[in-house]
């Protein structure tokens, strides 16, 4: 059975190692094939470069500029941009390629696996190496090491721009390949982008409170404050819902509006239509505008990278408080409090229950017909969450 499908494979898919074999549709969208052979000879690696500017500033402390980048290149590919059997754009609206018949693409009966290029086969993941990202960064760090307050602080200024392929095996994933038919359509900012991200840690020696009498000098000096502050902006959101905001349609002359039935393909989804910038005329609490997004007309496809829409930032803020208390040479007592987010700051989220109800364009009336703007009333750009406490602990340590 290998032996056969490699036979077939061969007979249907141009021997162009690593390019595309564009075969336009009518809504002007390409399909390709990727060469089959035995292992593409790629090894995945990165390319990392920065450089560093360092100056001694007052106080004993040191202040320190650094640029950062990196380069990915021949990462997995092994999502829909790695199936070799797709139906081009526009397929299902010409004649059957096995009968000749034109068939309505929206009937239940209509035969679907006669218009893969691989007849007898569906769809066929071949896992090759192709995916690409780059990295650039802005850091500033200024850190003191030595005297009663010790500190160091950073600050990232980054982007991390690459093409959401829907891997998984290397880490986290970037986002959904919208558009299957095109590597370089689905370059965008990825999944876990954070374009700014600032620490803090430090800690204080506090100033003796106390002086001659002993009994009062132990209990209240030698106290040490110690904190770490983080705040980083929102991730995007696009590709973290689908890169589409899960977005359902409804029904359009009694049939399912899909991209079987707008663009006559099953081998990709159907994409909302940006009608202005998402982020523009915002109220305070809002992330994006709902109301600039359309479903796509008969043909459309949609937006596939939209601009960079961020969901909400986190902060927290920590602080310790704590003494040790000599009771031999050898042992002591540590008393600590810890407040962990000590400032009680909520911080808004979408989708904590899992249902994305917070996060879904919902195109369909409440008769269930395709409808031109949102009808989910729980999306509004504002998330319906917040979580966050703060949480007190106090702690006796012996130590011996």
């Amino acid at each position: 059975p290998l032996s056969g499908l490699w036979r077939e494979c061969k007979a249907h898919v141009p021997d162009s190692s690593d390019q595309f074999s564009p075969s336009l549709g009518p809504a002007g969208l390409g399909t390709s094939v990727g060469a089959l052979q035995e292992g593409d000879g790629r090894t995945p690696y990165t390319m990392t470069y920065n450089f560093t500017l360092s100056q001694r500033a007052p106080g004993n402390s040191l202040v320190e500029l650094q640029y950062s980048g990196s380069r990915s290149r021949d990462m997995l590919l092994d999502s829909s941009l790695s199936n070799v059997d797709k139906i081009p754009v526009g397929a299902f609206f010409g004649p059957d390629p096995l009968t000749g018949v034109v068939n309505n693409p929206t009937s239940s009966s209509f035969p679907t696996n006669d218009y893969y290029p691989l007849h007898n086969y569906t769809g066929i993941q071949l896992v090759s190496h192709g995916s690409y990202s780059n990295y650039n960064a802005f850091i500033a760090t200024w850190q003191k090491q030595t005297g009663r307050a010790t500190f160091t602080t950073n600050y990232t200024f980054s982007k991390v721009l690459g093409i959401r392929d829907g891997q998984t095996d290397n880490g986290a994933g970037n986002g959904y390949a919208n558009n299957p038919y095109n590597l370089a359509a689905n370059y965008g900012v990825l999944g876990y982008d954070h374009t700014h991200i600032f620490n803090a840690a430090y800690v204080i020696n506090l100033p003796d409170a106390v002086h001659g009498n002993k009994f009062l000098a132990g209990a209240l000096n030698g106290w040490e404050l110690s904190g770490i502050t983080q705040w980083q902006s929102g991730a995007p959101i696009q590709p973290n819902s689908n890169g589409d905001l899960n977005a359902s349609y409804g029904t359009l002359n009694g049939n399912g509006v899909s991209a079987q039935s707008f663009l006559g393909t099953n081998s990709m989804n159907l994409l909302p239509v940006l009608t202005c910038d998402p982020r523009s005329n915002l109220r305070s609490g809002q992330y994006f505008n709902p109301g600039c997004f359309a479903p796509p007309q008969p043909g459309q496809v949609g937006n596939v990278i939209w601009p960079y829409v961020k969901g909400p930032a986190f902060f927290n803020s920590d602080l310790s408080l704590y003494k040790n208390f000599a009771v031999t040479e050898r042992q002591k007592l540590q008393f600590r409090l810890d407040a962990f987010n000590f400032i009680n700051h909520p911080l808004p989220q979408f989708n904590t229950t899992g249902t994305n109800s917070d996060l879904t364009l919902k195109f369909a009336n409440a008769s269930g017909t395709l409808a031109q703007t949102n009808q989910n009333v729980a999306t509004t750009g504002s998330p319906l969450f917040a979580v966050g406490r703060r949480v007190l602990e106090f702690a006796v340590k012996y130590m011996f």
